[in-house]
């Protein structure tokens, strides 16, 4: 971190060195896709348009049919060879529905992944995608946080009871007192919308298995890459 600079009444801020700066703005950074291995293989998702939709018929011939394609995989033939994921973080009283790679038996949010075509390049399997046929029977979408717990409001998860996640409570003082003894109060309800960080490459993932050393490597553009190791390492760990 380089010293305050002095300007004129005072000193600006900090600045933090980034010695791979120079590399990424030259343009010789490496991201994921710019690896290139042997053997290597595209997928591509078909994504629910619903935000909550019933799965009723998946209709993937015509893909399969399609030179380059490799496989077309479904949700049901996912969850036979995977174990569900559960999101929920330790600090908080969270509660989640399991989750799969791929929707089973309906979508719960709008681009939910429905169907992957694994091809031999990117373009060959978006336009297998593009030939796969789902059938849906659109429900009752869940979009207002206000409503949400409402008696006559649909469950999205049916197994967990309702649509809370997580709840949090903060208590500190006498704050009825506070209310009573100010000069003025303020009543308003703030919204915040919704937002994400957007990266210049967003998630990827390349898994390479050398079946001669039964090595596995993984190329990640992720955030938590300790995560994914104890992901990998669970998953993996009852293999021989």
């Amino acid at each position: 971190m380089s010293p305050p600079i002095p300007v004129a009444g005072g000193y600006i801020g900090r600045s933090i060195l980034r010695p791979q700066a120079v590399r990424h703005l030259a343009g010789r950074g490496t991201f994921t896709d710019d690896l290139t291995l042997p053997r290597m293989t595209h997928a591509a998702f078909l994504r629910s348009p619903h935000a909550h939709a019933r799965i009723v018929r998946i209709d993937a011939a015509a893909a399969k049919r399609m030179p380059g394609v490799v496989a077309v995989v479904t949700g049901e033939e996912v969850a036979r060879v995977c174990e569900p994921w559960v999101g929920t973080l330790g600090h908080l009283a969270m509660k989640s529905a399991k989750q799969y790679p791929l929707a089973l038996g309906k979508a719960v949010w709008q681009g939910e992944p429905v169907v992957a075509v694994v091809a031999e390049s990117r373009a060959l399997a978006e336009d297998a995608v593009s030939r796969v046929l789902v059938e849906w029977e659109p429900l009752t979408a869940v979009t207002d946080p206000e409503t949400a717990l409402e008696p006559d409001t649909p469950v999205i998860h049916p197994e967990l009871g309702d649509n809370l996640v997580f709840e949090t409570r903060l208590s500190a003082g006498d704050v009825d007192r506070a209310f009573a003894e100010a000069d003025a109060v303020y009543a308003d309800t703030f919204t915040i919308g919704r937002h994400t960080g957007v990266p210049l490459e967003p998630r990827v993932i390349i898994a390479d298995f050398d079946p001669w050393e039964r090595r596995l490597t993984v190329y990640q553009s992720s955030q938590t890459p300790n995560v994914m190791q104890d992901v990998l390492a669970r998953t993996f760990e009852d293999q021989t």
